[in-house]
């Protein structure tokens, strides 16, 4: 068996994504995701209210307890094509 300890853990959300770096997102995801847990209990759905739960605590999980803010590339510019140079005398064909 292949040792564990390379392996990334599996998260249902990516949290590797831009779009979760500023916290005020992944708050209103919790917040969300616990309203729904709320109306699910109010309105006597054991079920759902299970679900919903263990959906708000896997959220408040992910995007707050493990969350590690994903790391920027810089961006690297390219150089100048120096073959362009010697295109332009060329003829263009229409």
């Amino acid at each position: 068996m292949a040792p564990k300890n390379n392996k990334t853990p599996f998260y249902l959300i990516d949290t590797g994504s831009t779009f979760y770096k500023p916290m005020w997102i992944r708050a209103v995801i919790c917040v969300l995701v616990a309203l729904w847990a709320a109306l699910e209990v109010f309105a006597k759905n054991p079920f759902w209210s299970v679900i919903s739960l263990a959906l708000a605590v896997y959220c408040v999980y992910v995007l707050f307890i493990s969350y590690k803010p994903p790391v920027e590339q810089p961006v690297v510019a390219r150089p100048d094509d120096e073959d362009d140079d010697a295109d332009s005398d060329a003829p263009k064909a229409e």
